[in-house]
């Protein structure tokens, strides 16, 4: 039994393909007058069109036209488990799909050496970082690119570029946390095999608060896919080579939930006598006690505007180089309420 669409949003072409009981493309050949469509299919197709109020989208039409189908999303490989990638992901693949367009995860693999042949008609990269070699070869293939975060490739200038302001996410969230009374704040970032735009950026931006505001920055750097045993040995680590950090800034994606565990095991508590944030937000974050303040990098629109804007360059909607804002918040929780003030039995 077909289900009906939502009333809260249009119906794409896999909703008719799926009324009239048959695939996509036979459902997109028979509305376009294209392939070889049985005229009793033909018509069953047209019937669930009009029953749905399907209005067919001119942008996949012209894409359709020899062209595949199909845009490539590439993500680094060691983040390709981490929860705003995945958000990423799924809304970008349902977003294509809206435009009647499938979506393809380019698997990490041997694209390194020549041009890479893509059966695409356009490739998203998210965070491309110069030691990935595999971002630096899809960049040369001769497709619209579209790049979410800088791409610092010497020579390499995307036909679109998708980007946020972490450095003035990251000012706000340092801001915050000096007003709840942080004076000695810490900070978590990447190791060296994943320094992309964002990872760059937003411990440029807490050694730059130090600095302006006399504190000497205390950084330590962990694996994105480091074992939770790592972060927390890193946590431990950090904590009893300066005792006085008041504060904790995670940046990695899941290295604030290892590092709520760990400060509690320590005996520190949170939103009191230590301060916890992320950069980078998570379902999880809002379930610890206390929820932990982070930085909400939007996955799921972000993913949307990244397809939006290849289809626009695929379409002639939007002309290369184009450059597009994603807007990002910082949410305040209990981990970063105003500590109190000490006492003389406190110093």
């Amino acid at each position: 039994m077909n289900e009906p669409v939502s009333p809260a949003r249009s119906a794409t072409i896999v909703d008719v393909a799926r009324r009239a009981n048959v695939s996509k493309t036979t459902a997109s050949d028979a509305l376009s007058g294209s392939g070889r469509v049985s005229e009793g299919t033909r018509r069953r197709i047209v019937e669930a069109a009009g029953e749905l109020g399907y209005v067919p989208n001119a942008a996949a039409r012209h894409l359709r036209s020899a062209r595949t189908g199909t845009i490539a999303l590439h993500i680094p490989q060691r983040a390709m488990g981490l929860t705003f990638y995945m958000e990423f992901a799924f809304a970008a693949a349902r977003r294509a799909q809206d435009h009647g367009l499938d979506l393809t995860l380019l698997a990490p693999g041997d694209r390194t050496t020549g041009t890479p042949q893509i059966r695409a008609d356009g490739i998203i990269l998210i965070d491309p970082m110069p030691t990935d070699p595999v971002a630096t070869a899809l960049a040369r293939v001769s497709l619209p690119l579209v790049c979410v975060g800088q791409f610092q490739t010497t020579g390499s200038t995307p036909a679109g570029l998708l980007h946020a302001d972490h450095g003035a996410a990251m000012r706000e969230l340092m801001d915050h946390l000096a007003r709840a009374g942080a004076t000695a704040p810490a900070f978590i970032g990447t190791d060296d095999d994943f320094q992309s735009d964002w990872a760059v950026l937003i411990r440029r931006t807490y050694e730059d608060w130090c600095h302006q505001h006399d504190i000497t920055p205390h950084i330590g750097a962990v694996a994105t896919d480091a074992p939770t045993a790592a972060t927390s040995t890193l946590v431990t680590d950090m904590l009893t080579r300066r005792p006085d950090t008041d504060a904790l800034i995670c940046g990695p994606d899941g290295t604030a939930q290892i590092a709520h565990h760990t400060l509690q095991n320590l005996g520190r508590t949170i939103g009191r006598d230590i301060l916890l944030a992320a950069c980078v937000d998570s379902p999880a974050l809002t379930l610890c006690t206390p929820p932990v303040t982070a930085i909400n990098l939007r996955p799921q629109p972000y993913g949307h505007q990244a397809v939006e804007l290849l289809t626009d360059l695929l379409t002639g909607t939007a002309q290369a180089p184009t450059e597009r804002h994603h807007p990002i918040e910082l949410i305040t929780r209990t981990s970063t309420e105003t500590m109190p003030p000490m006492t003389p039995q406190d110093c």
